[in-house]
């Protein structure tokens, strides 16, 4: 902050304080002192006289050259420069405007997106930009941070800005602007923000610093919606990605609503071979605010291969990016299972096999797996080249080469889920660096519980606990304990070639150990189960109740899922906007495949064809897209879907207290385009201070006009002049002399008029005495 002056010259009327301080000294009057008898009463009068004088004296001589400073400062035009948000801004300044591009920010008020919102203000600032300066826009969707060669370059780089999926954070490109700043060779440097101030844009953003000596200052334009309406489609939740033929999708859609209540319908569509969505379901739904909405739709007599769909909300929308979720599906055959126990195979799988294929479901050709049951001894003598996934209940210690023959086939893109049990013996005879490979980790001991240990995963976002989120927390696991499982250890450090990840934990037990365990393997999934379900309900060393419990549903779930899982996630069919999608094409000698997108723009990718896999990385917009490869006739053709995150659309403003602690200490934010040419200007030309100075030198002559009237006002009994004269009387006179007060007039008598009247009040007048001063 600091002070200038557009007329300094005129400062040297300052001078002109000393004028009164002359004319004080000047006109001070030396009185003739007289004596008087030894009245003490009128020496004391005089003293009190003399120091009140003096006293006023001097506060009429400090307002008078108060008075004359103030007009002088007035009249040279002070200015206060870094009263706001910047420093002294005279010359080019070094600007980088920052815009968020988040599809939320084409959310529509008053006929204008956000987006649009933001570039009318930029523009202002455009306009304030002094001569020479340089200007860099960046925004979310990601780009090269440069300075555009000149400020229309940049003006037209506004104008082509675009809602589009983030490829960076605001506060990810609020940094890379604060480094370009830096670099910048002008001494100045601004940074304009522009945010709707939501929380898809500020959750879980570190707090900006505040702006210190020779730091880029920030100026964040807040250009989000005042009252916002919408119909949003947050989620849909599948049945499953792979579909058997003749068996029904299930579809569920969670929907939230922003305004007043209203009713709109949702409606379920599937793509056909034209290339056009066929209308499947549509149901009225009645949108409140208050509680999100559940639409569930059932498509059936979906063909076999990769179908393609969407939910859509009906009608026009405020904000149209979050009205439509877009979903994929694998519609085949069952799936063949390899299900290995021990003998008497088919007892000890029985569990298993009516979870995973019911006999009703496999006598109408509706199940989702063709399970094949054979002893876990003659595991090798089974053709496994065929089979999609593989389940072994309580193994018993193998091989090593049976763990390097499991790690090359799961790797190659299968499934395996391995239920433990007693038969692993112990942690010595069944761990080895083989099994160590497959599994990610080694079991140590088995963990005995009589009473009050089961299932208590701690959150549902994993895949294979998706479908308990229909019932949260109802789910009674307490009704199936666990009397014994074994302890399961993670590897530290990924296994084998690198291409193995360490184990994660997907459940526990109440005890905080691992239930349910996840490892990828190459481009398969390993799922490991750290207690059986192969023990009979009358077993009294039985180790839970899971599979024979009273309705044990959360086991029929739960062994579907984990080999629905483990079968599944070598093709990545649903995905977020900017994640890479790897599916495989189960054909090795083609090179390359075409991508259709959304668009209808086509791209080749290339095939990994080691691994049979292809791998997209262009996914920034939402919708569905093809793959093809191999020509038409014999060719594969998959797909996959792309859909927006949530924070994408998520428009909600943060509290103003939240939004003041993420946006920094001492942030500026300017809502309008006042606020926002007030600002600059202060910045840019300084707070002139000639209407505050003008303002106190008239306070001050004011003040002296008051003073001095007090000061000056005639006594009680005495006229004008006798009173100016004894004023300046009393103030000259020695402390030990006594000045006497005036001689009031005395009439001269007349026949006809009547005797002089005494005076009212004081002591008679005393002639004086004349007296040589010595």
């Amino acid at each position: 902050m600091g002070l200038s002056f557009i007329t300094p010259l005129l400062l040297g009327g300052a001078a002109l304080v000393a004028v009164p301080l002359v004319l004080h000294l000047i006109m001070r009057r030396k009185p003739v002192p007289y004596d008087f008898p030894a009245l003490r009463f009128l020496r004391e009068r005089a003293v009190a006289n003399r120091r009140r004088l003096r006293f006023s004296h001097i506060l009429l001589l400090l307002l008078r050259m108060a008075a004359l400073a103030l007009f002088a400062l007035a009249l040279a035009r002070p200015v206060l420069r870094g009263a706001g948000w910047l420093v002294d801004g005279e010359g080019p300044v070094a600007a980088v405007f920052v815009f968020d591009t988040a599809p939320r920010m084409t959310l529509r008020e008053a006929n204008q997106t956000r987006l649009e919102r933001a570039g009318s203000m930029a523009r202002v600032l455009f306009g304030k930009l002094p001569a020479g300066s340089k200007v860099a826009v960046l925004d979310t969707s990601g780009g090269a941070a440069t300075f555009s060669p000149t400020v229309a370059a940049a003006a037209a780089r506004i104008d082509r800005l675009a809602a589009a999926t983030p490829a960076n954070s605001l506060p990810g490109v609020i940094a890379e602007a604060r480094r370009l700043l830096a670099a910048a060779e002008l001494a100045r440097k601004e940074l304009y923000v522009f945010t709707d101030c939501s929380h898809g844009a500020w959750d879980n953003a570190a707090p900006q610093p505040e702006a210190a000596a020779g730091e880029p200052t920030v100026l964040f334009i807040d250009v989000g919606g005042s009252a916002p309406q919408n119909f949003a489609i947050d989620a849909i939740d599948l049945s499953g990605e792979r579909v058997s033929a003749g068996t029904a999708l299930a579809v569920t859609a969670s929907a939230s609503r922003v305004g007043p209540e209203a009713t709109r319908s949702v409606a379920v569509e599937v793509l056909g071979g034209d290339g056009t969505y066929v209308r499947r379901g549509v149901k009225p739904v009645t949108w409140t605010p208050t509680a999100p909405v559940q639409i569930d739709f059932d498509v059936a007599g979906l063909e076999p291969g990769t179908r393609q769909g969407r939910v859509i909300v009906e009608g026009a929308d405020d904000l149209e990016a979050d009205d439509i979720r877009y979903f994929t599906v694998e519609v085949g055959s069952a799936a063949r299972v390899i299900v290995a126990a021990q003998r008497p195979a088919t007892r000890a799988a029985n569990f298993l096999v009516q979870a995973i294929a019911p006999q009703s479901l496999m006598k109408s050709g509706k199940a989702r797996f063709e399970p094949q049951v054979v002893d876990v001894e003659s595991l090798d003598t089974v053709s496994w080249d065929t089979a999609e996934g593989m389940v072994l209940l309580d193994p018993p210690p193998l091989p090593p080469q049976t763990w390097e023959s499991l790690e090359r086939w799961v790797a190659g893109g299968r499934g395996l889920v391995i239920w433990l049990g007693p038969r692993a013996g112990s942690a010595d005879r069944f761990n080895s660096a083989a099994s160590r490979r497959v599994l990610g980790g080694d079991i140590v001991r088995v963990w005995r519980s009589k009473e009050g240990n089961f299932l208590a995963p701690t959150s549902l976002d994993h895949p294979i606990l998706a479908a308990f989120r229909r019932v949260g927390d109802a789910v009674p696991w307490q009704d199936f304990p666990v009397m014994r499982h074994w302890e399961f250890v993670p590897s530290a450090e990924p296994q084998g070639d690198g291409n193995a990840a360490t184990a994660a934990v997907v459940a526990s037990y109440r005890n905080g150990l691992p239930a349910v365990v996840e490892h990828r393997l190459g481009g398969g999934t390993v799922v490991l189960v750290t207690t059986p379900v192969s023990q009979a309900a009358a077993d009294p060393d039985a180790w839970n109740t899971l599979a024979t419990g009273f309705e044990p549903w959360p086991f029929l779930i739960l062994a579907t899922e984990t080999l629905l899982h483990a079968i599944d996630t070598s093709d990545d069919r649903n995905v977020l906007a900017g994640s890479a999608a790897v599916l495989h094409l189960d054909r090795r000698d083609v090179p390359a495949a075409v991508v259709s997108t959304p668009a209808g723009d086509d791209f080749p990718a290339a095939v990994d064809q080691k691994r049979g896999t292809i791998t997209v990385t262009a996914t920034q917009v939402p919708g569905n897209y093809v793959i093809r490869a191999g020509g038409e006739v014999g060719g594969v053709a998959k797909g996959f879907s792309v859909n927006l995150a949530p924070s994408a659309t998520d428009f909600s403003r943060v509290p103003a207290a939240d939004l003041a602690t993420v946006l920094g200490p001492g942030h500026r934010l300017a809502r309008t385009e006042d606020e926002l040419v007030r600002d600059v200007n202060i910045e840019r030309i300084g707070s002139e201070l000639f209407p505050w100075v003008i303002v106190l030198a008239a306070l001050a002559m004011a003040a002296d006009w008051i003073v001095a009237n007090r000061f000056y006002a005639p006594r009680e009994g005495v006229d004008a002049g006798q009173g100016a004269a004894a004023t300046f009387a009393e103030e000259a006179a020695p402390a030990d002399r006594v000045v006497p007060p005036p001689v009031p007039p005395v009439a001269t008598a007349s026949p006809t008029s009547p005797p002089p009247v005494p005076p009212r009040s004081g002591p008679p007048p005393v002639p004086p005495m004349p007296q040589v001063q010595g």
